[in-house]
């Protein structure tokens, strides 16, 4: 028997009748027909090697040895990869049903997502000499997704249905009494996809923004429901989310605060329904006490009133009035050769004439890595130098390539144009749109003009933020590795236009640029269950002893670090079979204490409950001879295993026999003739 324990199998399918009564589930019934079918194999005599195995085990892989003598009938003689079966190869006797009985009570769905063909690959080797006498039962809910066109499952049953191995496959989704389930839920199954921090700076003190995306895996529109929302486990006011949808999805924001630094998590989860494994999702965000930005310049004097950084840092930092957790740091380009440009949020280049290759190099590592760079313009950039060394005929960091520093003429025809756009961008979502009065403010007199000739290649990734109204580049973006480039092809000190001069949009536009290109560095890694955890460690400053604390009870598992195969010291933990936060404790070798934040979560396309038509089973396994049952209705009899019992053909031959020796009496006893009237 093999026992699909994905988490949509934790689908309630009828409520609770009582509180004393558990809801019925697509598991329950598996487990419940499992009982049943325990009960008719102690009733009948016979060799019949009975195994129960989960997918979520044995969809693993492991080195196993020969399977060919399956004939053991003790779990004692278990060879160490038959651990994965939950029975392996047991007779049912009335002396060991009662441990089988427990075994099957303490199944239960896993966090994982449905992966049959290994599992069913895994198990052939049980059927090895078999006759044609054995049989496997599959018991699944039929999720569309996993048996719609499913040819790799139909593949890894060919061998099986070629040795004439009898096929069950057992719905356990699909009941009598369905039609009118759930009466007090609600019919729509609703899944947290995702949670993210969608930008900012994690600085203690800072708003954090977060975005949920929650989808409906429903025929029908879902109803108004609260998103529960908790920071480091403790409750804060949630959010609503409207009706979505069949099929749809809602994007839910909200923004958190922390006072300290440290790891942190945020945690939303919606109200019961169908499937509540998929309800909640958790993230972590590692908070600092503030963000380092490089700025780049060649000026001496860096607070004249004609400065670029002046207006630049300025923007990033206005003060305490309105705190941001960025730290500018004005340097000379030749800092580009000495400083560690990791360890900044983003680089910052204003009106550089030029860079050297000693200085291209490291900042072009610097962004293909993840990180944000951003190029001003102005009257000392040597446009053919940027040209050569930074665009590279596209191949650069520099996002185009320029053709010289031009006036922006008046336009004749309307006057009362506004010299710059916002474009379909999100740091400059807040002013793309319906006409912006600060948009309006903003006279642009000279820019860095576009060669004329330039034509971007479709997979290049130029994206554009704003534009000129003669629809010339004003900013512009360019992917770069794992990062970005962007370029503004203006000044930043009210020299070749006056936007930075007290119009709040300038502030607005910085501040969200930066936001945008230090997500790129602060991307989390999304670890689903089963993922193994990686905690990167540097030689000779930290130590190899590492704690896990697992889920959901911080059961304490001790790992020592190893090499890795790119060289790196690394811990792995390969224990991620449960949701939620896991943390990782160490010391540094001098004695400081260390500590890592992670959030392991589910697959949420689990959480599509569509089922696979039963009359579409057949076209989803090609060439497999197989019998359907309902897992709710099926008594399973002695025509459905691959052994028969005695006891039938031994009473049929005895009343033979009576029959036999009763005509036999009859023709050679005495029987007195009737006389004849």
């Amino acid at each position: 028997m093999l026992l699909d324990d994905s988490y949509s199998m934790g689908e309630v399918l009828r409520a609770k009748a009582s509180p004393d009564v558990p809801p019925t589930t697509a598991m329950t019934r598996g487990c419940t027909m499992i009982e049943r079918l325990l009960e008719e194999l102690v009733s009948t005599p016979g060799q019949q090697d009975f195994s129960l195995g989960l997918v979520s085990k044995l969809k693993q892989t492991s080195n196993k040895a020969s399977t060919t003598d399956q004939d053991s009938s003790s779990s004692s003689d278990k060879k160490p990869e038959d651990n994965r079966f939950d029975i392996y190869t047991e007779i049912i006797t009335p002396q060991n049903i009662d441990s089988a009985r427990i075994s099957v009570k303490k199944i239960r769905p896993s966090a994982s997502t449905t992966q049959i063909t290994p599992a069913i690959r895994n198990i052939t080797p049980l059927f090895s000499g078999d006759d044609g006498s054995g049989v496997l039962w599959l018991l699944t809910d039929l999720r569309k997704t996993d048996w719609a066109a499913s040819a790799d499952i139909a593949e890894a049953l060919k061998p099986l249905a070629d040795k004439g191995i009898e096929i069950h496959i057992v719905d356990t989704a699909t009941g009598d009494s369905d039609m009118n389930i759930l009466p007090n839920l609600s019919r729509s199954n609703l899944v947290v996809e995702r949670i993210e921090m969608i930008g900012g700076t994690p600085v203690a003190n800072v708003l954090l923004p977060w975005e949920v995306t929650i989808r409906n895996y429903s025929t029908s529109p879902s109803q108004q429901v609260s998103l529960a929302i908790q920071e480091d486990l403790l409750d804060r006011p949630g959010v609503q989310v409207d009706p979505i949808p069949p099929g749809d999805i809602a994007t839910i924001r909200f923004e958190s605060r922390f006072q300290n630094t440290g790891g942190h998590t945020v945690q939303v989860e919606l109200p019961a329904d169908r499937l509540l494994l998929d309800n909640q999702r958790t993230a972590t965000v590692e908070v600092v006490d503030e963000a380092e930005v490089l700025v780049i310049t060649t000026t001496t004097n860096r607070n004249s009133l004609d400065n670029d950084s002046f207006y630049l840092t300025t923007a990033l930092n206005p003060g305490t009035s309105a705190a941001t957790g960025l730290r500018p740091r004005i340097e000379p380009p030749r800092a580009l050769t000495t400083l560690d440009l990791n360890t900044f949020d983003s680089v910052w280049l204003l009106d550089v004439p030029r860079l050297d290759a000693t200085a291209i190099r490291p900042l072009e590592d610097y962004a293909r890595n993840g990180g944000g760079v951003v190029f001003f313009v102005g009257p000392n950039t040597d446009y053919k130098a940027i040209n050569d060394s930074m665009f590279r005929a596209g191949e650069g960091l520099f996002p185009v390539p320029l053709a010289g520093a031009v006036d922006l003429l008046k336009d004749q025809q309307n006057p009362n144009a506004p010299d710059i756009t916002a474009e379909d961008h999100p740091v400059v979502a807040i002013l793309s749109g319906r006409r912006n009065p600060f948009l309006d403010a903003v006279n642009i007199d000279r820019y860095m003009a576009v060669e004329r000739t330039y034509q971007p290649s479709a997979d290049s990734g130029l994206r554009r933020l704003l534009s000129l109204r003669n629809k010339n580049f004003l900013a512009v973006e360019k992917p770069f590795g794992k990062g970005m480039g962007v370029t503004f092809l203006s000044t930043a000190a009210p020299t070749w236009n006056n936007w930075a001069r007290n119009n709040p949009s300038w502030v607005v536009v910085i501040l969200e640029l930066e936001r945008h290109l230090a997500r790129l560095r602060r991307q989390y890694k999304t670890i689903l269950i089963g993922q193994p955890i990686e905690i990167d460690l540097e030689q000779g400053i930290d130590g190899v002893d590492i704690d896990f604390l697992l889920p959901p009870e911080n059961r304490i598992v001790h790992e020592v670090a190893s090499m890795s195969q790119d060289g790196n010291l690394a811990a792995v933990m390969d224990n991620t079979l449960e949701p939620g936060i896991y943390r990782a404790r160490w010391q540094t070798a001098a004695g400081v204490r260390q500590e890592w934040t992670g959030a392991v979560n589910i697959n949420p396309i689990e959480g599509n409950l569509e089922r696979l038509p039963i009359a579409e089973l057949p076209e989803s396994l090609p060439g497999i001879s197989f019998l359907y049952d309902r897992a709710d209705s099926l008594k399973p009899t002695n025509e459905n295993r691959g052994s028969s019992s005695l006891v039938r053909p031994v009473l049929f031959t005895l009343l033979i026999i009576l029959l036999c020796e009763q005509l036999l009496s009859y023709s050679v006893s005495y029987h007195r003739a009737h006389k004849k009237n």
